[in-house]
């Protein structure tokens, strides 16, 4: 019984990582069709910030993947001088696939490993 919990919890992980490597060429192919990477990189911040910083951000909220997906197609002013405009073009399934995959992006500490 003592080896049933740490054999869950790593089932449960590769699933994610399968899941997230299944989802990843989609993704990345309508964040190229729409031009993301012109502001954004997965693991750099450029005009706008690293999509894992966007992860990271957001770890543990329920609501993430509906607020990253909204940002998508609504835009939003932030902090600096540049804002995320909005993206209307972007379906709400489009936008649901792109969250998905930044939200499943591993946090800043871990891409130094």
């Amino acid at each position: 019984m003592r080896l049933a919990a740490p054999l869950f919890v790593a089932a449960v992980a590769a699933f994610g990582y399968f899941e997230r490597a299944a989802a990843a060429p989609a993704a990345t192919a309508l964040m190229n069709q729409y031009r993301c990477y012109v502001c954004h990189e997965d693991t750099e911040p450029k005009a706008g910030p690293a999509f894992a910083d966007v992860a990271a951000a957001y770890r543990g909220n329920p609501k993430a993947q509906s607020t990253v997906a909204a940002v998508i197609r609504r835009g939003q002013h932030g902090g600096g001088p540049w804002h995320m405009p909005p993206h209307p073009e972007i379906s709400a399934t489009e936008a649901n696939t792109i969250a998905r995959y930044i939200l499943a992006l591993p946090p800043p500490a871990d891409r130094a490993n």
